[in-house]
């Protein structure tokens, strides 16, 4: 969606860049910033609109993501090219995912790790452990947010 006041803010936080990641080839990075800003910094703007410092932070927000871009592997940039041409490739059927407690599946991750051989007979490829961090007590949520991080995915090759 094109929007006029969303496209002239991003063009005022691009100008605002460090020199260090203007000088980079980011011309895939804009366009998909381009693209998803809207939705980006209606997000934020949620979120964070009360903030003093909101206009800062939304242009923290965009140097963080423009610098995990620039320090992207080349492996994970060419996933991303090849998921531009396939845009369905989450709808792929190679791809079978579960979710799962660690505390429940096995005693611990090295334990989990055994596993692995069960998930290919299944035609598992990724799995989503549950939780990897306690949460603080009395307040577990099921360990989706009591920990900094609080899952971890699992690649199964």
């Amino acid at each position: 969606m094109y929007e006029q006041v969303f496209h002239s803010l991003l063009n005022a936080i691009l100008d605002d860049l460090k020199p260090e990641i203007r000088r980079q080839d980011l011309r895939h990075f804009y366009t998909r910033l381009g693209a998803n800003f809207y939705a980006i910094y209606s997000l934020f703007f949620t979120l964070y609109r009360h903030r003093e410092d909101f206009k800062p932070q939304m242009l923290r927000l965009v140097e963080t993501m423009a610098k995990g871009y620039i320090n992207r592997s080349a492996e994970l940039e060419r996933a991303d090219i090849q998921r531009e041409l396939d845009h369905n490739w989450f709808l792929s059927q190679k791809w079978v995912g579960m979710a799962l407690y660690t505390n429940g599946f096995a005693d611990s991750l090295a334990d989990l790790t055994d596993k692995i051989p069960y998930f290919q007979e299944l035609g598992i490829n990724m799995v989503h452990i549950m939780p990897i961090l306690m949460c603080p007590a009395g307040k577990s949520d099921g360990g989706h947010g009591g920990a900094p991080l609080s899952g971890l995915l699992l690649y199964v090759r």
